[in-house]
């Protein structure tokens, strides 16, 4: 992939500005996905309500089940307009066997259709051809702090879909002229049924709907998945070394470092074989030693006979004893049977999925015997509480007043983790990261304590990786705000002497 050819900026966002992205790139790229989706969407839509004439409402479920087929193609457009191909409909076209072939086209029309996840995990299948085992692995991957917006953008799209389609029918109704009757709502009321015509126009007005709404659901997902991938893989700090490296790097240098790799690559591949054919020679002795060992044991190919009961009467002679009376109520009671049976299976299911559910949510909790000694340093920095000085605040503010903001601002953070260390036992790790530490104080702090907190930790990592400081009002209200939240729980938190 050539990230230097992509088309759009590559940068830290969080998911809902992800989503937003979706909606530029749609006003960037509408004619080409417009242009695929009449191609294909409106001309198969049609041609399904005309040959599903009498059967208005088959027609027009059958065409929003096919939905994730059309989603392809949008996003076969959005991939190519993403590193600037031009995409015509005779390229969809081409295009559309492969679509067609791709991995998840079934799932995606049964298992998965009406997962609330579709147009965020469709690229893992159709862009990176992952299947089976692999796909849903990086289906958990990517769902992490992005899963709750998706699921957002299809519950909204949806609902946009279906407001907009009866906005439609209610608009054309309006537009009927006084006196002339009503256009959809007149069978209605009469209680007589409608003509065919007037079920095609509503489900033309629902394509309608459809097309406005669904380009812009896939082209959301797809943002979504393309700032969770560039989150996971640093596509922006990729991209800022090879800017770097072409504003530094001559051609000459870059040509000395080919060479190098050249020779490099070519002495270890002389090297590398005769080390992996030796320990190639040396696992098949092993694993036969292993095989002979097994044949040796004189339990491997042993005969053994074991008996069990089993009712000698079969099916057939019960049915013939059976009076014809009572054969009736048998298979009522056989089905009602097989029903409970079923059920049963589900509530097992279910439980079983509780169970997991619990021991997967609460598996730290009840593994671990009791809290673990708090760690004394978190992501570098020194959360003892006899590393910080006696007033927090007025060694912020002095330090501030310095021109030391990123110290002030530590000097804040780090007495807020000592304070939810030692005054509200939150079981910090050393691992830990940032967020973790935010995401384990949820429930043990009151919610005004845990905003502060955030805001914290948002200003502080603003000024130490990004360098840009906030402004003078607001490391005071930082410096008043920890007073307030941790400031009353000072001494507490100081070791005894």
């Amino acid at each position: 992939m050539r990230l230097d050819q992509i088309a759009i900026v590559l940068r830290r966002r969080n998911p809902w500005e992800a989503l937003d992205l979706g909606h530029a790139m749609l006003h960037a790229w509408a004619g080409p996905a417009y242009r695929a989706w009449l191609a294909t969407y409106w001309l198969f839509g049609v041609v399904l309500l005309l040959v599903l004439w009498p059967w208005p409402s088959l027609a027009i479920f059958v065409l929003w089940w096919l939905k994730p087929v059309f989603d392809r193609v949008l996003l076969f457009t959005f991939s190519r307009c993403l590193f600037g191909t031009a995409t015509t409909a005779r390229d969809v076209w081409r295009a559309l066997p492969a679509l067609l072939k791709a991995p998840g086209v079934i799932s995606g029309l049964t298992l998965r259709r009406l997962s609330m996840r579709r147009s965020f995990l469709l690229p893992v299948w159709q862009l990176e051809a992952q299947r089976g085992k692999e796909a849903r692995q990086r289906f958990r991957v990517l769902s992490r702090r992005a899963a709750g917006n998706a699921v957002w953008l299809t519950f909204v799209g949806a609902n946009l879909v279906a407001v907009m389609g009866f906005s439609l029918v209610l608009l054309l109704e309006a537009l009927v002229p006084h006196g002339q009757g009503s256009l959809f709502f007149g069978n209605a009321l009469r209680g007589s049924e409608s003509p065919e015509w007037k079920h095609f126009l509503t489900n033309l007005l629902m394509m309608v709907a459809e097309s406005v709404v669904e380009p812009l659901y896939v082209a959301s997902g797809f943002a979504l998945y393309l700032n969770r991938r560039s989150e996971l893989e640093g596509w922006d700090i990729e991209l800022a070394f090879h800017r770097l490296a072409d504003r530094i790097g001559s051609g000459a240098g870059r040509l000395a470092a080919a060479l190098a790799m050249a020779i490099g690559l070519t002495l270890f591949a002389t090297a590398v074989p005769e080390r992996s054919w030796a320990a190639e020679a040396k696992s098949e002795s092993v694993a036969k030693q292993a095989i002979h060992a097994v044949l040796a044991d004189p339990v491997f190919g042993r005969e053994v006979e074991r008996m069990r009961w089993r009712p000698r009467a079969n099916k057939e002679d019960s049915e013939a004893k059976t009076p014809e009376w009572l054969r009736p109520l048998l298979a009522i009671i056989e089905s009602f049977s097989q029903m409970l049976r079923a059920l049963a299976w589900i509530v097992a299911l279910l439980l079983a999925a509780v169970l997991i559910y619990l021991v997967i949510h609460y598996r730290e909790s009840w593994l671990r015997p009791g809290r673990q000694a708090p760690p004394d340093f978190l992501f570098g920095l020194d959360v003892r509480p006899q590393s910080l000085p006696a007033d927090i605040v007025v060694a912020a503010r002095a330090a501030y007043a310095e021109g030391r903001v990123e110290e002030a601002l530590s000097l804040l953070y780090r007495g807020s983790l000592v304070a939810l260390i030692h005054r509200w036992q939150v079981d910090f790790r050393a691992g830990d990261t940032e967020d973790d530490c935010l995401h384990r104080c949820q429930g043990l702090v009151e919610e005004d304590t845990q905003g502060y907190f955030g805001g914290l930790l948002s200003a502080w990592r603003d000024a130490a990786y990004a360098h840009r400081p906030p402004p003078v009002p607001a490391i005071e209200e930082l410096c008043a705000g920890w007073a307030r939240h941790f400031g009353v729980h000072a001494d507490a938190m100081r070791p005894a002497s």
